[in-house]
């Protein structure tokens, strides 16, 4: 099945999709998917949270997720079903918001709206239900960059502190036009999709300051300081374009002393975590996700 979907995905990406132009159309295709789950919703002046807890089970433990979609698209209706999957399999109550998303609202909008949005969160922890000393950040592709970026901030200016961050092919660099450093660029950066033509696209609409490709808070790989970060897991796609950029931010923590756990998922594309294709994998990676924030595997 998995050769197949391949097939297909490659035939797809021979066109060109302007994600500038269809950026709206793509949006409202995804929030109309049909594997929708409620989750419990609470107000806090600007923000809402929507938080999945595991079925007939009580827990503190949190992971606060940030969805991704290139910095414009993606949303809690479209990862709900995921996020719903995820807490009732690693027994963790699932924080999620949705952010302002570019163009209409560009870098640093989003990402400082989760930071204060994380930092309401934990300043309330008995309102949330949440064990402040054990809370996990997980993100994928833009939402992995926010994570990070954000654990990269929290220590800087010490409004609260992650125990954990867990990085599902994480965007942590800029330079997609003829980057020979990382290979997987040019690799995978025709056939499965995400090209380099639409990364290209994704951060134009979220960078509007030419200054900011090498701003560390859009490209952490470039921070020159990583000291003192989160424990981290990352998790690279075989297939994906991001895919060597992962492994060399996993490389800069460990020079940093920080601790981390490096996986990449063969056979599998970019995006393959909210793909029900890849339940085989999925299953596999929400096992690595178990293990490494201290739950036990059933």
């Amino acid at each position: 099945m998995n050769d197949l979907f391949l097939e297909i995905i490659k035939y797809l990406s021979k066109y060109d999709i302007n994600m500038k132009e269809n950026y709206q159309i793509y949006r409202s295709i995804q929030n109309k998917t049909p594997l929708q789950k409620k989750a419990k919703t609470i107000k806090e002046k600007e923000f809402t949270y929507h938080i999945f807890a595991p079925k007939h089970f009580e827990t503190k433990k949190t992971i606060i997720y940030l969805h991704g979609g290139g910095f414009t698209t993606g949303s809690t209706k479209f990862y709900s079903f995921l996020l719903y999957h995820l807490a009732n399999e690693l027994k963790r109550s699932i924080i999620t918001f949705d952010y302002p998303l570019a163009p209409e609202h560009p870098f640093p909008e989003g990402l400082n709206y989760c930071y204060e949005a994380i930092k309401e969160l934990i300043k309330k922890p008995d309102k949330y239900g949440i064990d402040v000393s054990d809370v996990v950040i997980m993100g994928d592709s833009a939402g992995a960059n926010l994570a990070t970026v954000i654990c990269l901030k929290a220590k800087k200016a010490k409004d609260f502190k992650i125990k954990k961050e867990v990085l599902l092919y994480p965007v942590v660099q800029t330079n997609f036009k003829n980057n020979k450093k990382y290979k997987s660029i040019e690799e995978n950066g025709y056939d499965y999709f995400l090209n380099k033509d639409l990364i290209e696209d994704y951060l134009s609409m979220y960078i509007t300051n030419n200054k900011d490709y090498k701003n560390k808070y859009v490209a952490p790989l470039y921070a020159k300081n990583l000291f003192g970060m989160p424990e981290s897991l990352i998790i690279t796609a075989d297939l994906d374009p991001l895919r060597d950029e992962g492994y060399a931010y996993a490389k800069k923590l460990k020079r940093y002393f920080n601790k981390v756990t490096y996986y990449n998922m063969k056979g599998v594309i970019h995006g393959f975590f909210n793909n029900f294709l890849y339940f085989k994998e999925n299953h596999h990676v929400i096992k690595i996700i178990k293990r490494f924030v201290g739950d036990k595997i059933e």
